[in-house]
């Protein structure tokens, strides 16, 4: 039995549910469990103080266990793999930990070995698994690499007919300034006179705080067009085969992009990615990848306009980028690191 468990965190009162098309853990956590099972290997998603109202109404096909009280993940069996967030707490066998982002702002080196102390490290990327031993004072040999993957939706959505018409470029990460949206703002001032460019910006991470100051920006901005959030991956794909270029400009002093998930979905879904060179996410390459310089707005437009004179990847191009970056690939990075025998973090 491998059990992912979706850790009560103490950044969110009430503990938030494992909802799919919340975010890159929720879908990483949901694709792993799905593809273990087509595999045979018994496997479920663990909660606490959520009762029924954690997720598994929307996820079906997953198997949910809920538990009163995060005491209980000792009652556990088989491999545990804590989705989110350490719990210092006793287990039959050590717990691996997926650390899905880099250290947080305003949080010290004390509050991470303690917290990860006893664990078995996991990173999302390479270039995670490097900052976290670089943090923490370890060899990066000894964490664990499982990397995040694009659904299949995204390689099977028909691209619908169109006509002649702008580059159509999509900001589709949460409204918050880690995720560049500010660099977009100022990047837009360089396509003002430019009627060749459409730009669409999903409103997506309404749950942060960030998002309240953001949102009305991008409303109100004469050359942006507003979606709706998806809340699926089959309606994310919907929307990336309509557009040609997916914009991801990370900024490089708030947070460090530990990979990228939504970068490797717009390219199995034919769409070419500018995205910074930063972190993760050279790393979520599958051939349609364009890297430019992180917290220049002038950088980013040209690799825009690079982007564009390359069009949306061929048919053929699509098929290779498919074969990059799928759940089948992460779970065998999971299960290696599983049976590898990873060190503790003493």
């Amino acid at each position: 039995m491998i059990s992912h468990v979706w850790t009560p965190s103490s950044f969110w009162t009430p503990p938030l549910p494992l909802l799919p098309g919340s975010g890159g853990t929720e879908t990483f956590t949901l694709g792993q469990c799905r593809e273990l099972t087509r595999r045979g290997v018994d496997n479920q998603v663990v909660t606490f103080r959520l009762g029924g109202q954690d997720g598994r109404a929307q996820a079906p096909d997953v198997r949910f266990t809920g538990y009163p009280t995060p005491e209980d993940v000792g009652l556990l069996e088989g491999e545990v793999v804590l989705a989110t967030e350490p719990l210092r707490l006793p287990t039959v066998r050590v717990p691996h930990v997926m650390m899905h982002n880099l250290p947080l702002v305003g949080r010290d080196l004390a509050f991470y070995r303690d917290g990860y102390a006893g664990h078995r490290l996991l990173a999302p990327s390479s270039a995670a698994a490097r900052g976290w031993a670089a943090f923490l004072g370890l060899d990066p040999g000894g964490i664990g690499v499982v990397h995040p993957f694009a659904g299949a939706e995204f390689a099977t959505e028909p691209v619908p007919a169109r006509g002649a018409g702008p580059v159509r470029v999509l900001f589709a990460g949460r409204l918050g300034p880690e995720k560049g949206v500010y660099t977009l703002f100022e990047t837009l001032h360089s396509f003002a006179e430019d009627g060749d460019f459409a730009f669409t910006v999903v409103l997506a991470g309404s749950q942060d705080a960030a998002y309240t100051l953001v949102e009305p920006l991008v409303r109100a901005h004469p050359m942006i067009e507003v979606v709706p959030p998806r809340t699926s991956a089959r309606e994310m794909a919907r929307l990336l085969v309509t557009q040609d270029v997916l914009v991801m400009p990370s900024h490089s002093t708030l947070w460090v992009e530990p990979f990228g998930t939504l970068s490797a979905e717009a390219q199995h879904a034919g769409c070419r990615v500018v995205a910074s060179d930063l972190g993760g996410l050279p790393e979520s390459d599958c051939g349609g990848l364009v890297l430019c310089r992180p917290d220049d707005p002038l950088a980013l437009g040209r690799a825009i306009r690079r982007a564009a004179a390359l069009g949306r990847l061929t048919p053929a191009a699509r098929g290779a980028a498919a074969r990059h970056r799928t759940v089948a690939h992460s779970v065998d990075e999971l299960l290696a690191a599983l049976h590898g025998g990873l060190p503790a973090l003493g």
